[in-house]
């Protein structure tokens, strides 16, 4: 079959997933925000070639898939995102000739590139239309911290304009279009980079001392934010984590409470009248009656809210006790108290982590509380019910 406007889709929602899940951090260039504007690119060109409507979803789809290389391998990423693409578009039962259209548009980007045919020829300027953008800078800029992240490449500006000189210098659009529309902005660029070298060369030279000094600051400085970027991470992850397993609690306990509140139901209008006719099974009813009514105790103990009084002094900031981060500790206090209060805190790193220390603490002292009742309601429910079960055996075997 041909690629439809629904494959398209899955190949969208398929690689957004993909590269939101699975890319490594640091590529912050080469993500899912490249792809996309790659496949904006495409359907500009394309509508501007006019090209077929099958031929824009294999450009669409190949466009989607270029770069999906990257969450495993820098080198060859071309190669492995066209395998990608090729086992998407088998599992689907796309025809063999579109699957090897797709397969050569992503292979056609490897720098350099050197596309063949028209299709090719427009996802390679789509992969580079940035070069004749006002935007060309900025995400230069992020590629530069991509290659630092992921490949350790550190270059100081002279070197990194001089590389991006010798790129955009050779590279050239292929398309009428991009030639029409994107060189004139492409030498603008080039112009500017060359503008900036020359600044650069004119600077002032600084002594050896301030080199060494200013080296020494910015490698402080860099390890520094690199301590405080994992600090961050610590407590996302850690609040993150907390606040899903509360989230799963609650979820369990509203299992029990719904299937006990069902049981309860069915004990009261259809055993009863049982019971009343078969004295004998008031204790087993009796029974699985106090098994669901303490097994709902126990999981409404561990939806129950607690809240404290909200309120917390000038005095217990300035010794740095009270913990903003809770709503809980607030929620009584008046925008300018509170507003004081939020500014301490961002004035003050270490009254900051101890804050979100205190925090994730207590999440965790609330969480253990949480699954401490759900296990009480979950073993209370399981022995009970067997243990009812049992008593309504023993006394139907005893009747007969």
């Amino acid at each position: 079959m041909k690629i439809t406007r629904e494959i398209e889709k899955q190949a969208a929602d398929y690689v957004s997933a993909y590269l939101t899940n699975k890319l490594p951090q640091g590529y912050c260039y080469h993500n899912l925000v490249h792809t996309q504007c790659v496949v904006n690119a495409v359907n500009e060109i394309a509508d501007a070639t006019k090209l077929s409507d099958q031929q824009r979803l294999i450009l669409i789809v190949a466009a989607w898939f270029h770069d999906l290389g990257y969450v495993s391998q820098v080198e060859g990423h071309e190669a492995t995102a066209a395998r990608m693409a090729e086992r998407f578009l088998k599992e689907r039962k796309v025809d063999i000739d579109e699957i090897n259209l797709v397969k050569a548009c992503i292979l056609s980007t490897k720098y350099p590139q050197n596309p063949r045919s028209l299709l090719e020829q427009v996802l390679c300027d789509a992969d580079m239309l940035h070069l004749g953008q006002k935007e060309f800078f900025n995400k230069a800029a992020l590629l530069r911290e991509e290659w630092s992240l992921t490949r350790q490449l550190n270059y100081n500006d002279e070197q990194w304009h001089a590389l991006n000189l010798d790129f955009i210098s050779k590279h050239a659009f292929h398309t009428s279009y991009c030639k029409k529309n994107y060189d004139k902005r492409k030498s603008k660029n080039i112009l500017f980079i060359s503008k900036l070298m020359k600044e650069n060369k004119n600077k002032l030279t600084v002594s050896r001392a301030e080199k060494v000094e200013t080296r020494s600051e910015g490698q402080k400085l860099a390890k520094e934010m690199k301590v405080e970027r994992g600090v961050e991470t610590l407590f996302k992850t850690a609040s993150r984590n907390h606040m899903q397993l509360s989230s799963m609690a609650d979820s369990k306990a509203h299992i029990l409470l719904t299937i006990n509140s069902i049981l309860i139901s069915i004990v009261i209008s259809v055993l009863s009248k049982r019971v009343e006719q078969n004295y004998y099974l008031i204790w087993p009813t009796g029974l699985l009656l106090l098994v669901c009514l303490i097994t709902v105790v126990f999981a409404v103990l561990t939806t129950k809210p607690k809240i404290s009084k909200g309120t917390f002094t000038k005095d217990q900031v300035a010794k740095r006790e009270a913990n903003l981060m809770f709503f809980g500790n607030f929620h009584n206090m008046d925008l300018k108290t509170y507003d004081w209060g939020i500014k301490e805190i961002m004035n003050d790193k270490d009254y900051l982590y101890s804050s979100m220390t205190r925090d994730v603490y207590y999440l965790g002292k609330v969480l253990a509380l949480k699954y401490r009742y759900l296990n009480i309601g979950y073993k209370v429910f399981m022995y009970g019910l067997i243990t009812a079960v049992i008593a309504y055996g023993i006394c139907f075997t005893c009747i007969r």
